[in-house]
């Protein structure tokens, strides 16, 4: 009896894991053919409340009792911003008098052509207009006073006195403001349920009348860069933008902005990058990834940059400055954006070869690069600080903390030397050709201008002019200099010193006969012997702000 049992329990799992792997592999079949989809989240069950100090810097009152709200009392969805501000007590009647700014306003294909052939109304909220706010009427200064003064519409931002307000302005058309070409309109955007109650995927997005002239601006966040504002950012955008074009990688995956411009078909979507160099670089790696598996309209992207990171030597390269903060002006920001001009920037790809250990020969590794690679102190340097920052004691992110770290790394250095005599451990090849080196701490091997915080070592001093070819990051060439010690990347960042200029290449090896620190764009670890082979790969659309 036992053993009847026994092999019947045994018949039962042995077909319910069957089952359940068909099952698997049917959900996999299935998944790889149905068309990108974006998760969103449904704002229609209400506000994402946040404590006001850290959506809005200007004075609010509740839209509920119209009183004056404390930092510490007051808050403000970080979707609508100040369109729902309440007291702690009055959020559940915000949320059933004033629904949140809406993601869609489609259940079909068919739905979204007809509303957007028809007109668009304005959405008018009431008090808590910002500083500087006028009056689209009669261009007079609106929202002065105590308590809920005047409208403003939360999707082409237009100011209006309550009394420039007649009723028939209600059917007024709403045309999405100054930056209409770059607002993804609720209309065009087809959701359909997801697995949760509050989250919709957006199925389909049907392109507005005019498809030329749509170029819709999507951002994408990394709260983990800089001075941790990167929230304040991202709602201030929701506020300008459609809020499911604003994407933090805290709740959602950098592949949805690859679905953005597989949505947006055959328009061009431009991808704004709220991080660092590092964060930058993951997109283009993602795009790098994922582009040959979209569709043959979709168009690579256009990249610019809201720099939040600490070294920001890309950002500085096109012209964006060595770093924000949530203090910006969102709306001069974008107006700077439809200035900017698209450029192209080299993208190097780097096969690192480990060599024979114990006989076991390992597999080979495929990296990007698009600032600079280094070997040595400095890539020594950004790896203790990588460290450091990875520490359950790393409390407090901010630019000025991060770069006492560096500097006090920098400073340990001086004393301690642990890269002298690199250039006994490597073996260094510029177009096949070997480099004699003399006694160095550090290889760099540079694609753009800046390097190490706003540094530029190949056009410091003189010592340029042994070079007749400009420096430029898209003209598919390597600049490759070395370093003598700590203590000379401290004269170089004051100009008291320049770096030994090695030359220029279109292919750079490297041979590493020892362990040593390496870096890519800020991204360090220790590598074991290798040869390192730094090709050039493509080239990406970049957008450069002009001066």
């Amino acid at each position: 009896m036992l053993e009847l049992t026994s092999s019947i329990w045994l018949t039962f799992l042995y077909t319910g894991g069957v089952l359940l792997i068909m099952f698997l592999m049917s959900k996999l079949l299935s998944g790889s053919q149905e068309p990108p989809s974006l998760n969103i989240r449904d704002n229609k069950n209400g506000h994402r409340w946040s404590l006001n100090k850290f959506v809005i810097d200007f004075p609010l009152h509740c839209n509920a009792c119209e009183t004056f709200l404390f930092t510490a009392t007051g808050q403000c969805c970080i979707v609508c911003g100040a369109a729902a501000c309440a007291n702690n007590k009055c959020i559940r009647t915000v949320d059933r008098r004033t629904s949140c700014k809406s993601v869609s306003r489609s259940r079909s294909v068919e739905e979204a052509e007809a509303k957007l052939s028809a007109e668009r109304r304005h959405r008018w909220v009431l008090g808590n207009l910002p500083l500087d706010s006028i009056c689209y009427v009669c261009e007079d200064p609106a929202g002065d006073g105590p308590g809920l003064k005047d409208y403003q519409c939360i999707w082409c931002q237009r100011k209006v006195h309550t009394e420039c307000k007649p009723e028939s302005q209600d059917t007024e058309s709403c045309d999405l403001g100054r930056f209409k070409r770059r607002v993804v309109p609720p209309e065009s955007v087809v959701v359909r349920t997801g697995r949760t109650i509050r989250k919709k995927v957006i199925s389909s997005l049907v392109l507005p009348p005019k498809p030329a002239d749509f170029a819709p601006l999507i951002v994408v966040g990394n709260q983990k860069s800089g001075n941790s504002d990167c929230a304040n950012i991202l709602a201030a955008f929701r506020r300008q933008l459609n809020p499911s074009q604003v994407i933090d990688l805290a709740e959602g995956r950098m592949e949805e902005v690859m679905e953005w411009c597989q949505l947006a078909a055959p328009a061009q979507c431009t991808i704004l990058v709220c991080g660092g160099d590092g964060t930058v670089g993951w997109l283009l790696n993602t795009a790098t990834k994922l582009m040959p598996t979209l569709s043959s309209h979709a168009q690579p992207p256009v990249v610019a940059i809201f720099p939040l990171g600490t070294g920001n030597d890309l950002s500085r390269t096109l012209g964006y400055g060595s770093g924000l903060d949530s203090s910006e002006n969102i709306s001069e920001f974008v107006s700077k954006l439809e200035r900017g001009r698209v450029v192209k920037l080299d993208r190097w790809k780097v096969e690192v070869a480990p060599k024979r250990h114990l006989r076991i020969r390992l597999p080979k590794s495929t990296l990007f690069m698009n600032n600079y690679l280094s070997i040595g102190v400095d890539a020594l340097v950004t790896y203790n600080f990588h460290k450091a920052r990875e520490s359950p004691f790393y409390l407090f992110s901010s630019r000025i903390i991060n770069k006492l770290i560096y500097f006090s790394y920098g400073t340990k250095d001086v004393l301690e030397r642990q890269c002298q005599n690199l250039n006994q451990k490597i073996n260094l090849y510029l177009d096949g050709q070997k480099i004699d080196l003399p006694n160095i701490e550090s290889v760099v091997v540079l694609n753009i201008p800046y390097w190490g915080a706003g540094c530029t070592p190949w056009t410091l001093g003189n010592g340029s002019k042994a070079f007749p070819n400009v420096q430029d990051y898209a003209d598919k060439k390597l600049e490759v200099f070395c370093i003598y010690s700590s203590f000379h990347i401290a004269q170089m960042q004051v100009g008291l010193s320049e770096p030994h200029r090695v030359g220029q290449a279109e292919t750079v090896r490297i041979e590493l006969e020892g362990s040593v620190p390496l870096q890519i764009d800020g991204e360090p670890w220790e590598q074991h012997p290798a040869v390192i082979t730094i090709t050039h790969s493509s080239q990406v659309n970049m957008l450069k702000l002009e001066k």
